[in-house]
């Protein structure tokens, strides 16, 4: 993941959190103003969907700006011109310093829209994105106080996240608890729960022994070797066993997919030398078709190097008789200096 896109995904993390600031049961009947807003950003070519949200304000109130600018930012410019609005802002916060501009039309007392663009730094990335947004008020509420709904939103956030975090366990999926290459921190969202994660991994590793179980396994947890790794388990000791358990049974379609060394092995005693028409009627025909053209090679590579003594090792080559006096001789000079 890029940090662009993890400022995208940021941007609609902070939409999402603001529709859910908004109590259902606040958008009854009331003496408060209900509305409705709606927001779309375009980046790097990408245009995504407008979200829309519904907002209860407290009757009376009033707002420096429609636009819907991050906590870190302030307006710096701030211009009226009949209906429109035109501003200007900068942004400088821990996760990157940026500026940008726009202006908001009002129209009439119960709607408006506008639009704004921002460039600058993001996570140590150069950004350029445009928004456009809109609001209208759509009808009456009753407004509370978001600090009393803090408390009842946390615990709706953790239930979801510890639902999240039970999938991921369940699934076999480690980037949210162990991360990876370009994975920025705040995504590891389960890493309190590395435990859990390790102890299903071990659970599967167990069921994985059986050849059967394998291949079931395998299709279901496609990043079972990297959820193994990050839990600090070698997959090859957890195939190991299946394989083993495999050539027992002589189930060599199964070695074929999955058992490298062991096929490799098998190749070797049974499908050297044989042609076409010998390798299809062989027991051994998957483990021949897959590994079959590396014995090939193996023994072209060894021809080659029996008949070209040039293609040997420098090191196999011995030193003469004669360049063994020369060498002492010359360690002899340097240590008598003469």
């Amino acid at each position: 993941m890029t940090a662009r896109n993890g400022f995208i995904l940021r941007a609609l993390s902070v939409a999402v959190l603001s529709i859910a600031l908004v109590s259902p049961a606040a958008f009854g009947q009331g003496t408060d103003e209900l509305w409705e807003t709606s927001m779309s950003m375009q980046m790097e070519g990408m245009t995504m969907p407008a979200m829309t949200q519904k907002t209860c304000k407290k009757k009376g109130s009033t707002e420096e700006n429609a636009a819907p600018l991050e906590k870190d930012c302030k307006v710096t410019d701030s211009k009226r011109s009949g209906n429109k609005q035109t501003f200007s802002f900068v942004c400088d916060g821990k996760d990157g310093k940026y500026s940008g501009s726009g202006e908001t039309e009002t129209l009439g007392k119960d709607s408006y829209r506008g639009k704004m663009n921002m460039k600058g730094v993001r996570d140590g990335e150069k950004f350029d994105m445009g928004t456009a947004f809109s609001g209208k008020r759509v009808g009456n509420c009753t407004w509370e106080d978001p600090g009393k709904q803090v408390k009842e939103i946390q615990a709706q956030s953790n239930a979801m996240l510890a639902k999240e975090c039970d999938k991921q366990i369940g699934e076999l999926e480690p980037m949210m608890f162990f991360g990876g290459e370009g994975v920025p921190p705040e995504s590891l969202m389960c890493k309190d729960r590395k435990a859990d994660f390790c102890a299903n991994a071990s659970k599967v590793a167990q069921k994985m022994r059986d050849p059967a179980q394998f291949t079931t396994l395998a299709g279901k947890h496609r990043n079972w070797r990297e959820a193994m790794k990050s839990c600090g388990t070698d997959p090859t000791a957890v195939s190991a066993p299946a394989c083993k358990a495999a050539v027992d049974k002589k189930e060599w379609p199964f070695v074929s997919d999955n058992c490298p060394v062991e096929g490799r092995a098998i190749a070797q005693q049974n499908c050297t030398g044989m042609d076409y028409t010998a390798v299809m009627a062989s027991p051994y025909r998957e483990v021949c078709q897959k590994y079959g053209s590396d014995l090939a090679k193996k023994k072209v590579a060894d021809d080659k190097a029996k008949s070209d003594p040039a293609a040997k090792p420098a090191a196999e080559s011995k030193p003469s008789v004669g360049d063994t006096v020369k060498e002492g001789a010359n360690k002899l000079k340097k240590l008598l200096k003469f």
